[in-house]
């Protein structure tokens, strides 16, 4: 009986996809993959267009210039005939796909490095940042795009809906201006994230294609034992590839994972020691592991101090519950519970002088801003604030603010309003704010053809440290610049080295991941005493 059922199924299968191909107007389908392949100066054009589009969105961390770039790029058309090629046998499609793809892989990568290395703006920004580490999802997403597109070209459904949204999806330009980038800065690491990012997705999107042609009854119009035996062979080819790239995908999406599950532990721990009711509270906390010891940095509201020795169980029960050695670094902000809890009592005092009266004032201004500091700092983290300035104008009851502080990028004026507008909160009095930077880490200036990182230097490099533990989410940049005296191939290794120990000092003593580090080596004009900046980007 069961036997019955099983074949009833199988020929029910069987006549609902003879259904299906016969839908599909096959020569209408094979007729636009042609036109897809032919190389034209009008398609380089429109691809080259896309290409700087995307470079400048990336450049300028601007999302939506980004999908503008995706949505005009052609480069989805050749991709996809591959695809039809690939399963169908058709050499000479197959060819003039291949022929097509690289020279626009190749173009578009020569031309987003020419102009990255002439554009003034070469910072390495959180758009270009999240397209150099793909995961087993990029892949699952390529697959499941590619599915969609080619599933619109066969049956010519919702096309004109689907395809746009399966360029956003898959998102072959961006990564490809991501390598010129990387090329043309010399950020080397960055330049293999992208390509690997735009093969990652350029597998999944052929694999996605061979199926679906193959599905609506793209075949080899004549099939023989040769041609069975060479489609299984570019089955076998594509598994193989797909298995490889696979591996490192697993392995960076099994590390984000273990990452979160890390933070997800710590921060239950910590809130079962910490959070006390009526008595302590945890605001924030990072963390670093270094040489076998989970190095943890907390922030804490707390009515009473908490005693050493309970910081020290506060350690040994986080470690025994994640069975491994762990230091807290506990940072304690005392803070007031309720109200005040004796009344105020009115005194007759006699009056004050008037540099009684100001300097009063002057105080009490001081003593509020101190005390918001903190929050402000809380809100531009990880940058400290070093210093501030007060001032007062007789025809205005604004109050003039000055605030000095360690950041590589200036803030934004939203967050200088978000700023101003909390300091009058507490003030009671409208506020003038301006906002100093200074760099995390002045230049490190070597002498020319000195490589080696002195003490100095290292010293100079524990504001990095420190902004780390406040943030472990931060990215640095080390930016290498090269001395003018000697020859440019010399020049340029000298650079590197010097880039390199610098990477070494923050890895090996201050514990910083080497993922959270990029490298970049400086290709505008040679200068006569070589240095070395490391800028703190936020996330």
């Amino acid at each position: 009986m069961s036997d019955i059922v099983s074949k009833k199924i199988v020929v029910l299968i069987r006549e609902w996809l003879q259904r299906k191909v016969a839908e599909i107007n096959h020569p209408a389908v094979i007729k636009d993959i042609y036109t897809e392949v032919d190389i034209t100066a009008g398609y380089f054009v429109i691809l080259t267009l896309a290409n700087l589009i995307a470079l400048s969105g990336l450049i300028n961390n601007s999302a939506p210039v980004i999908i503008g770039a995706m949505l005009i790029s052609p480069l989805m058309g050749p991709i996809l005939s591959f695809g039809f090629a690939f399963i169908t046998g058709e050499e000479m499609v197959l060819k003039r796909a291949v022929r097509k793809i690289t020279l626009s892989v190749v173009l578009t990568i020569i031309v987003a490095t020419l102009a990255s290395a002439v554009s003034p703006l070469q910072e390495i920004t959180s758009e270009i940042i999240s397209r150099t580490k793909p995961n087993i999802y990029d892949l699952a997403i390529a697959f499941l795009s590619g599915t969609a597109g080619a599933v619109a070209i066969c049956t010519k459904k919702n096309y004109l809906t689907i395809v746009p949204g399966v360029a956003i999806a898959t998102a072959v330009i961006p990564p490809l201006s991501v390598t010129g980038f990387g090329l043309g800065t010399g950020s080397y690491s960055i330049a293999f994230g992208g390509f690997f990012l735009f093969f990652t997705n350029f597998v999944a999107i052929i694999i996605a294609t061979c199926a679906v042609f193959y599905f609506y009854g793209f075949k080899p119009s004549m099939i023989t034992e040769a041609d069975v035996s060479y489609l299984k062979k570019r089955v076998m080819l594509l598994a193989v590839v797909l298995f490889v790239i696979s591996i490192p995908l697993i392995y960076t999406l099994h590390k984000s994972i273990s990452e979160i599950a890390m933070k997800k532990k710590i921060s239950v721990l910590l809130k079962r020691e910490l959070d006390r009711e009526k008595m302590s509270r945890l605001q924030n906390f990072s963390y670093l592991e270094k040489d076998g010891t989970l190095e943890i940095s907390a922030v804490v509201n707390t009515v009473d101090y908490i005693r050493d020795e309970d910081i020290v169980d506060i350690e040994k029960d986080i470690s025994a519950s994640l069975e491994t050695t762990a230091k807290l670094n506990l940072d304690q902000i005392k803070v007031q519970p309720r109200g005040l809890k004796q009344a105020v009592v009115t005194k007759v005092v006699p009056p004050k002088q008037p540099w009684e009266v100001l300097k009063a004032s002057r105080e009490d201004v001081v003593k509020v801003i101190r005390q918001t500091t903190g929050r402000v700092e809380k809100l531009i983290s990880p940058s400290p604030i070093t210093g501030f300035q007060t001032g007062f104008n007789d025809k205005s009851p604004e109050v003039s603010i000055g605030f000095t502080i360690k950041r590589d990028d200036p803030l934004s004026d939203e967050q200088i309003l978000l700023l101003r507008r909390l300091i009058a909160d507490e003030l009671g009095l409208p506020v003038r704010l301006t906002v100093e930077n200074r760099p995390f880490v002045q230049p490190l200036v070597f002498s020319p053809g000195e490589t080696a990182v002195s003490a100095e230097m290292k010293s100079a490099l524990t504001a990095v440290r420190d902004a780390f533990r406040k943030d472990n989410r931060i990215k640095l940049l080390i930016e290498s610049y090269p001395e003018s005296s000697i020859s440019y191939r010399k020049r340029m290794i000298n650079a590197e080295e010097r880039a390199k120990a610098v990477v070494d000092v923050i890895i090996n003593e201050y514990g910083i991941p080497e993922s959270s580090i990029t490298i970049s080596i400086g290709k505008r004009k040679a200068v006569k005493d070589p240095f070395v900046e490391v800028k703190v980007r936020p996330e």
